[in-house]
Formats: structure tokens, C-alpha cells, sequence
């Protein structure tokens, strides 16, 4: 008995008093990607965590408002001056390990001040590899590479996230459009505020 305790004491990640975890996402979390760009992660009520730019060498996105951090309902990007909203048909489930899952999307883009916008469907489809041990810092973490497909709208992308089921949060690393990449970077750093 106390052996099966050790293993799975020694199995529980993070191991660092040091390394945020579920309830530092209440308070907020600092999350520095290797690309330079800095962003303030805040958990809100049933698993909804909003995003925010707080320094980025390509000012790309300003906000974004996920469940998970990766189903965005909510958007605005630098400099746009329009937010972008989806609405999926079916409940967004929690990212796993192996998963393949699908849903109609509705979305609308509205100019800040104005009372009407651009609005698409479009399909998305949520794939994610294996769970792997990730070393952020000198802290480690369960983590899963997860695509994120935007299909038959105006604006086809592949969304590329690292999730981390412990903490049930993910986080944009980069991004992919039919003619080019933009490139984000891996995660360097995750603190508590």
C-alpha cells in the first residue's frame, strides 16, 4: 500500500511549489511564449478562461475568451477594432488525449460601435495527439498537442494549442492559413500572479 502511495505521489505533476495549478488560474497566470509575447490567462465560471495580450512582438490578437483556453467564443485583434464571436451547435468537451470531435459553428464579426457585422457558418474539427510530460521552467506537466480546424468559412485556418489537462488550460503556440504560417513558439514560462 505504501509503495502504490509513493508512485503515485511521485506521479502527480507539478512537482514545484513554484508551479501554478488549477486554482492559480482563479487568481491569474502569467504565460510567456518563446516567440516573445506575453499573456495574462484569468479562469471565469465553468471552465472559461480569457486570454489577454499584455506584450507581443507581432500584435496579433489582443483577446481571446475560450472554454479550456481554446474554443474561442470571443475575439479582437489588435488594431482591428472589431470583435469576433462563435457559437458552437454542440457543447465544447474537454480536451483528451486521441480526440476527434466536430461541430457547426456560427460566427460574427461587429465592428466596436456598430449595431451590425460580417456572419459565416463554418465547420471545426478538434483533433489532439498523445499526453507527453512537458518541462516549462524547471516545472513539468501532463501536455497534448491540439489542432483546432476552421473549415468552410471565409477565414480557413488551423489553430495549434498545447493543452495541459492538470491545469485544464491551453494556449495558442501558433497558427497555420491555407498560403503561409504564422509562427508562434512553444511556452518558456507559466507563473502564478
Amino acid at each position: 500500500m505504501f509503495l502504490r502511495l509513493a508512485i503515485l505521489g511521485m506521479m502527480a505533476l507539478p512537482v514545484s511549489a513554484e508551479c501554478v495549478n488549477t486554482p492559480s488560474f482563479t487568481k491569474g497566470v502569467t504565460v510567456r511564449l518563446k516567440d516573445g509575447s506575453v499573456w495574462s490567462a484569468l479562469r471565469q465560471a465553468h471552465d472559461v478562461i480569457r486570454i489577454e495580450e499584455i506584450k507581443s512582438p507581432t500584435e496579433y490578437t489582443k483577446y481571446v475568451v475560450a472554454p479550456y483556453g481554446v474554443y474561442q467564443t470571443e475575439s479582437t485583434r489588435n488594431g482591428s477594432a472589431a470583435v469576433t464571436e462563435y457559437h458552437y451547435i454542440r457543447a465544447v468537451p474537454e480536451p483528451k488525449a486521441g480526440m476527434d470531435w466536430t461541430s457547426n459553428v456560427m460566427a460574427a464579426t461587429t465592428k466596436i460601435g456598430a449595431s451590425a457585422g460580417n456572419s459565416w457558418r463554418e465547420k471545426v474539427h478538434v483533433t489532439a495527439g498523445a499526453e507527453q510530460v512537458l518541462e516549462v521552467g524547471t516545472c513539468r506537466y501532463r501536455a497534448l498537442g491540439l489542432d483546432i480546424g476552421h473549415l468552410g468559412g471565409p477565414y480557413p485556418t488551423v489553430q495549434h494549442f498545447t493543452y495541459f489537462p492538470d491545469l485544464r488550460f491551453g494556449i495558442q503556440t501558433r497558427i497555420t492559413y491555407p498560403a503561409s504560417t504564422v509562427k508562434k513558439a512553444a511556452v518558456a514560462s507559466m507563473t502564478a500572479d
